[in-house]
This record gives structure tokens, sequence and C-alpha cells, in this order.
């Protein structure tokens, strides 16, 4: 015989009693948290309180996926990520090659060996530029094969950029003085895929690469273009565009930190994310009609006072202070 209804329908609604409890809480919390969003910042006067936070709601900034009420409630946590990219920061050196490019070059037979050994003494008497750039002034290769041995060496594509000119609107994505320091373009994008090819004239700036995949959430792939395509480029980015805010002398994090939240309060922005790119703190201003883009330049010498960490020995890799080229005695007689 089965059970009564009416007891089968108790155990039932008892069983079930947690699990309905828990729905509903949690549909409240959800409906409560958009009603009245909880300001990040445990500093806030205005936390907790029911109508200063919902009326603050469409004038507040997400800063690092967490929403603050207003511009100077997210400064703390601002300075802390300033003073966390300051102390990291160090100068980006030249990387050793396991085959440099002028034995690169002589390997396949494109420069012969008097002509390496002419642009190197060139390259000494000078005291600067790269091994390439004297090749093709003495006419040892051609602008072309310079750009295949450089992709060759970095292992990177070629991009035809004298031939697929970038769309207008791709120069508006990586601030000028960001491109102009890396010698690069943004040279194509794919919006199904959120990907986007940024073509180097010289060598790949991995710090502008990861830097652009954190500021517009995208891929990035690094190719190798012809120097001149992308100083054309560059030259015509540079009469199109107007110019971009810059500070070359504020170095403090607190006063960053303190310029980058009056900016965001005078923009009126509703998001601000920040990256650093080699010598560079970018930082941008997400707004309905158009994002803006603020600059700060690095200097080494302060950077290593501000971390608390001995910068030299927790950051530092071996450095090959050879030019791209080869000495002498790497050449056979």
């Amino acid at each position: 015989m089965s059970l009564p209804e009416p007891a089968l329908t108790s155990q039932r609604y008892t069983a079930s009693t947690p699990v309905a409890d828990s729905v509903l809480t949690s549909r409240r919390d959800v409906w409560w948290r958009r009603f009245a969003p909880t300001c990040a910042s445990p500093l806030c006067p205005h936390r907790g309180k029911l109508w200063p936070s919902r009326l603050r709601k469409n004038s507040g900034v997400f800063f690092d996926s967490l929403w603050f009420c207003e511009p100077a409630c997210f400064r703390a946590q601002l300075e802390y990520r300033v003073r966390n990219l300051l102390s990291t920061f160090l100068e980006q050196k030249t990387k050793s090659h396991r085959l440099p490019l002028g034995l690169l070059l002589v390997e396949q037979g494109v420069v012969t060996h008097s002509q390496l050994r002419d642009a190197l003494r060139l390259q000494r008497e000078s005291a600067s530029g790269r091994i390439g750039d004297f090749l093709l002034g003495i006419g040892a290769i051609t602008e072309h094969q310079l750009t295949s041995a450089l992709a060759q060496q970095w292992g990177c594509p070629i991009f035809p950029l004298e031939r697929q000119h970038p769309h207008p609107s791709w120069s508006t994505l990586v601030p000028l003085a960001l491109l102009e320091s890396a010698l690069a373009v943004p040279a194509h994008s794919n919006p199904d895929t959120r990907t986007l090819h940024i073509a180097f004239a010289e060598r790949p700036d991995h710090t502008l690469l990861y830097a652009v995949e954190q500021m517009l959430d995208c891929r990035t792939v690094a190719c190798m273009a012809a120097k001149s395509a992308v100083s054309q480029l560059l030259d015509h980015l540079r009469a199109a565009n107007p110019a971009e805010v810059s500070f070359d002398t504020v170095r403090d994090p607190g006063e960053i930190s303190y310029t980058i939240c009056n900016y965001a309060q005078e923009l009126r922005a509703s998001r601000v994310t920040i990256a650093r790119v080699t010598a560079h703190i970018w930082v941008r201003f997400y707004r309905r009609d158009a994002n803006r883009d603020l600059l700060f330049r690095i200097v080494p010498d302060h950077c290593s006072k501000l971390t608390h960490l001995p910068a030299a020995k927790a950051f530092s890799v071996p450095v090959d202070n050879r030019k791209d080229g080869v000495s002498d005695a790497a050449l056979p007689l």
C-alpha cells in the first residue's frame, strides 16, 4: 500500500524548503545589487547607503572589474596598480638571437663575407644604427630581403603593407606615441575572431602586444613589414590624428593616480584601464561618444627608487650587449 498523499506532500514540501529559500535569497541579492550597487572602496563615504549609491550608479566607473561610485574612490586601487607597473619596469634590452642577422644573410647567400665586414666597419664608426641599415646603405641587400631576414629571425610572418593599406579606423586603436616608439602600425583587424595584426619594422615589442590585448580585449599577432611602408603610414597618422595628451614630467605614483582620477571625473568615464608599454604607462578612458587616451613616460632611474624590491636582482635578465650584427672574430678570414 502506498503512503497517503498528504504525508507525501508534506515530506516534499519540507525537503524543498531550504532549496527554495536559497533560490529566493540569491534572487533577492541579485536584485538588490542591481538596485543599490556597492562601491568597491572600503573607505567610500556612501558605502552601504541605498539612495546615494543608486544616484551614482550611472556616474560610477569600473576599474579592474570592480565598480566604484566615483573616481575618487578608486584612487587607492589605482595607485597600487601604478606602483606595480613602475616597480616591474625595465628598459627593453637587445635580445640575443640564436643566429645574428648578419650571419643569417650570409647563410642565405644574400651577402658576402666582405660586404658584411664593410657594414660592420661602418657600424663601428658611427657607434649606432642597425646592421641591416648599413647593408642597405652599401647596396648589399634590398629592403624586401631585409624584411624577409628579420621575419625569419623573429619567427614572424611578413605583411605586405605597401599593397594592403590599413583601414583608417584602425589608426585610433593604439596611441600614436606608442606606435612610434615601437616603429609599428596596426595592419589588419578581424572583428569576427577579435584579432589584430600589428606590423613592426625592426623588432616585435611584446609589451605593446600584451598591452593591446589588455586594453582592447583581443588577440594580437606580430608580423614584419618594410620599414619604408611603416614610416610612411606613421607620417600619415601623425598628420591626420590630433596630438595626444602625454605627461613627461609626472613621476610620483600618487601624482599619476591623482591625475588619472581627475581626468576620469572630467571626462565622465564609465571605465578606466591601464597598462605598461615599454617606457610608457597607457591609460584609456571609455566614454559613450569616444574613448580618450592618456600617456605617462617612465624614467628608469626614478622607477628603481619606488619599488621595495631590489629591481636589478628581481627583474633583470642576462643581457647581450652585442649589436644585431656579428663581430669580426666570427667571420672566416
